[in-house]
């Protein structure tokens, strides 16, 4: 039998597997290599997120034209006990929409509002004689009264009768 029989097929032509894959080295010098243009890419960051703020501000004008104030809107704001008039007299003197500070506050007062509305009497036009009543009034005279009940087909002839009316027309001169 010849030789290349028994290495079942593989020649010896300097043919070997690796004896060593990867060095620490080389492992530790590319996590330095890492961890330094991380910190690069950091310090460029935050160079030009300042360097675009000071642009921000300096380029920053009041919210209208027509305002006169000439003091710069924060946009940080802290709500500090007793502090909330002052910031919403700060925000109305410069024309900027107002925010809310007390959501649920502002929210109740809301529906208090509505329900004493809902619930009391008051005019919407006195000119016009127009005028709400509470829900309660409303629904007894309703069962009272009933609802206005047009005759069937009362609008649709009315209408129909208009249209179908000649128009009169004054006679013409000569």
């Amino acid at each position: 039998m010849s030789e290349e029989m028994t290495n079942h097929g593989q020649s010896g032509h300097g043919t070997e597997f690796e004896r060593e894959d990867l060095s620490s080295r080389g492992v530790f010098v590319f996590m330095i290599g890492l961890a330094i243009v991380g910190l690069v890419i950091y310090f460029i960051i935050v160079g030009m997120y300042s360097f675009l703020d000071r642009y921000e501000r300096s380029q920053m004008t009041t919210a209208s034209p027509l305002s006169t104030s000439t003091e710069v809107t924060s946009r940080h704001i802290d709500y500090a006990p007793g502090q909330g008039d002052y910031v919403d007299k700060k925000f109305k003197d410069n024309g900027a929409p107002m925010l809310e500070h007390d959501e649920r506050g502002q929210f109740s007062d809301y529906l208090m509002n509505q329900e004493k509305h809902l619930n009391s009497y008051g005019w919407v036009d006195e000119n016009a004689g127009v005028a709400y009543i509470p829900i309660e009034r409303a629904m007894e005279l309703t069962v009272e009264r009933g609802l206005p009940v047009l005759p069937q087909g009362g609008a649709t002839e009315a209408a129909n009768a208009e249209t179908k009316a000649p128009a009169t027309k004054a006679p013409a001169k000569q």
